[in-house]
């Protein structure tokens, strides 16, 4: 139990920093919200001696305590270096407001740069509105100083049958702590249809990238039993697709519908689910039109209002007095869950999800040390404890499945670290089902940069899961970059902690990602036959490549986007592209090319694409890229020398190509020297289209992109 704050401000300073260093007892949000009261309450004339006074104490509840106190007096960089102190070994609940109060002092201090870290990390803390309008107020302070340090930006409009404005604050500092830098456009209360048909100008000026349908379950109009059940879910989802068709018109823009929750109180009670005609049934019926509707409509992502609302809980999930007096919905606890979900929704549309989940073992996977206990004494199924880790592992075989890579990074011998695997029978994982297997004594800070390097995906496309807290902590330390899971101390609730960070969420799952384990796995492979081979084109000729170029089509565009919006490395300009904007390119005639590949140990899928758009007698080469799964390979220069040969019958003068350096596409640097294309102005290089470019011919290319639109009207 906490001391009593007036009998404690009233001890003498060194006396109260004593006691204050003794405290023991878990830390929670609570006992630092209590020690907020206290700085608040000390007199001005006993701050200064307490906080001199605590400098020498090292508990958790000593250093946080002073951190305040200095920012109190307004020494704001020495607070921020207090604060610091506390960066690596605080977790749990209290992580997100002490990043808040670092980021604070940060900014108050002038160092705006420094601030971006601890603000994301406060921002990533989900759980209460409070600290999310905290982060905001941040981001719009730190905002006047320059542009948001963030991956992506999105123009945000919401059109909504309810009030939004305590959402938006919420949805702008998630979706910051996921990496956008979003800017909410608030359409005017209930103009949902009014706003499509006739927008306002503001809304016209806005631009939107995305706009967010959040419709209620009383905006539908449902009786609580309709004479026409079916007619009456079709005129709804018809009005629903309406929207959508006109938004898509209007702005080019992706599209995010809200679907329903259904009301916990029904006069009908029973009776609205279990009639066909009732509102709890057509309300559950809607939504999968929904879902259907989403799946076959390009640029259209649903907001699962119905599943959040139902892991929050629906009675308090809305507040009917607040409903009554302004119209605010969904009730402002439970604002954090909704934009939660948006954000996870806005994360997969521009391609933010992470590609891997890094593993320890002992602890993590099963419970035990399986170098001292052996694999017949560690705990894995038979048991409660045992169960929880199968369960476990069965979350991570499902991440495998939809595409997500797995990854083991355990301080153990090798031979040690496997032995679960192939021998114990509850193991749920195999060795076929992690990409990389990492079980060394080395810092796993390194491991995790091996596992990147040898998975070729960026530090920040990595998630460590490790129940380890010290392990946790030298990771966040020495690699910001890597997105660390908090893992509680109950392995039965390894997978909701990891589920409710919502970092792997698609919305597709192509064949690509169904193979992308056994795709790295036979990359491996071939990088031991190069090793073999006397050359790098008897080592191409000895793996019997088939190349495959062909346009754009509706059938491999998710697959095209999410390697637009994924790929850092072998990309020559990294710009990103929604689905919406794809198909506007394709609309507008530009030449596509995407590229499948295989050969005799596999196949690697669609892992290239290409766009160019015509400039009078130019040809633009605007977006490159390649999955570094298949680099080396002399792809590159097929998908190249079939540019030049498009550009050759269309009677384009010339190809204009363009190179924007990245932090990460160090590998594409030199790319169009190599190539043999001629420097221009910094940036930009040319290739005559009089001049063939040669197809390599170590591969057996088809090409299918000699023809189309473009060419046929020049």
């Amino acid at each position: 139990m906490l001391p009593d704050l007036d009998q404690l401000r009233e001890l003498p300073a060194e006396e109260l920093a004593v006691n204050v260093g003794r405290w023991e007892g878990p830390w929670t949000r609570q006992s630092a919200e209590y020690l907020s009261r206290l700085a608040d309450a000390l007199e001005e004339d006993r701050v200064r001696p307490l906080a001199a006074s605590l400098e020498p104490e090292t508990s958790l509840a000593a250093v946080w305590l002073r951190a305040l106190l200095l920012e109190k007096l307004r020494e704001f960089d020495e607070a921020a270096g207090v604060w610091r102190r506390l960066w690596w070994t605080t977790d749990g609940e209290t992580r997100g407001a002490m990043m808040l109060a670092s980021a604070r002092c940060l900014l108050s201090a002038g160092r705006t740069q420094d601030a971006w870290y601890p603000l994301r990390e406060a921002a990533k803390d989900g759980g209460s509105a409070k600290l999310l309008r905290q982060v905001d107020r941040l981001l719009r302070r730190a905002a006047k100083e320059g542009p948001l340090q963030a991956k992506r930006r999105c123009r945000l409009a919401i059109v909504s049958s309810f009030t939004n404005d305590l959402l938006a604050p919420v949805l702008r500092a998630l979706s910051f702590g996921a990496g956008l830098d979003l800017e909410v456009y608030l359409a005017p209360f209930n103009q949902i249809v009014q706003q499509m048909q006739q927008p306002d100008p503001a809304l016209v000026t806005f631009a939107p990238d995305a706009v967010l349908f959040a419709m209620d379950w009383r905006w539908l109009g449902f009786a609580d039993e309709e004479a026409d059940a079916r007619g009456a879910v079709a005129e709804r989802a018809r009005q629903i697709e309406e929207l959508w068709t006109t938004c898509r018109q209007r702005f080019n823009s992706q599209v995010l519908q809200c679907n329903f929750e259904v009301p916990p109180d029904a006069g009908y009670g029973l009776l609205s689910a279990a009639l066909g005609s009732g509102r709890g049934r057509l309300l559950r019926t809607l939504n999968l039109e929904l879902w259907a509707a989403a799946e076959r409509s390009p640029g259209v992502a649903i907001v699962d209002v119905e599943q959040v609302s139902a892991e929050f809980g629906r009675r308090e999930w809305s507040d009917a007095a607040l409903w009554n007096v302004s119209k605010q919905y969904p009730a402002p606890g439970a604002l954090p869950a909704l934009g939660q979900e948006i954000t996870a929704v806005l994360r997969a549309v521009y391609g933010l999800s992470a590609k891997c989940a890094a593993l320890d073992l002992d602890g993590t996977l099963w419970g035990g040390v399986i170098g001292e206990d052996g694999v017949q004494g560690i705990q894995l199924g038979g048991t409660p404890a045992g169960e929880a880790f199968v369960a476990f592992q069965r979350y991570l075989l499902s991440l495998s499945k939809s595409g997500v890579l797995l990854a083991v990074c355990s301080k153990n011998n090798d031979a040690d670290a496997r032995q679960p695997f192939r021998e114990h029978p509850e193991m749920v994982l195999k060795e076929s089902d992690i990409a990389l297997f990492c079980a060394n004594w080395q810092p796993k800070e390194e491991n995790l940069r091996a596992i990147a390097a040898g998975l070729n995906i960026g530090l920040d496309a990595v998630v460590f899961l490790d129940d380890n807290p010290a392990e946790r902590a030298r990771v966040r330390q020495n690699l910001p970059e890597v997105e660390v899971v908090e893992l509680p101390t109950e392995p039965s609730l390894y997978a909701p902690a990891v589920a409710q960070r919502r970092l792997f969420d698609k919305l597709s799952l192509t064949a690509e990602d169904r193979e992308r384990t056994a795709s790295i796995q036979q990359n491996l492979e071939r990088q031991n036959l190069a090793g073999s081979a006397g050359s790098l084109d008897e080592y191409l000729a000895g793996l019997e490549i088939r190349v495959e170029l062909f346009p754009f089509d509706d059938l491999n565009l998710a697959r095209i986007v999410q390697l637009i919006n994924k790929t850092n490395q072998f990309n020559v300009t990294t710009r990103r592209f929604t689905e919406t904007e794809v198909r506007a390119l394709m609309a507008q005639g530009c030449y596509t090319q995407a590229m499948r590949t295989s050969d005799r140990l596999g196949d690697s899928g669609l892992t290239g694409v290409m766009i160019a758009i015509p400039e009078g007698d130019t040809l633009r080469l605007d977006t490159w890229l390649m999955s570094c799964r298949v680099l080396g390979r002399r792809i590159d220069e097929a998908m190249f020398a079939a540019l030049v040969e498009f550009a050759r019958r269309a009677e384009f003068r010339r190809v204009r190509c363009e190179f924007i350096a990245t932090p990460k596409n160090e590998v594409v640097q030199d790319l169009f020297e190599k190539l043999g294309c001629t420097p221009e102005e910094p940036g930009f290089f040319e290739w005559p289209s009089a001049r063939p470019a040669a197809m390599p011919s170590v591969l057996h290319c088809v090409d299918r992109t000699q023809s189309g639109a473009l060419l046929s009207e020049r």
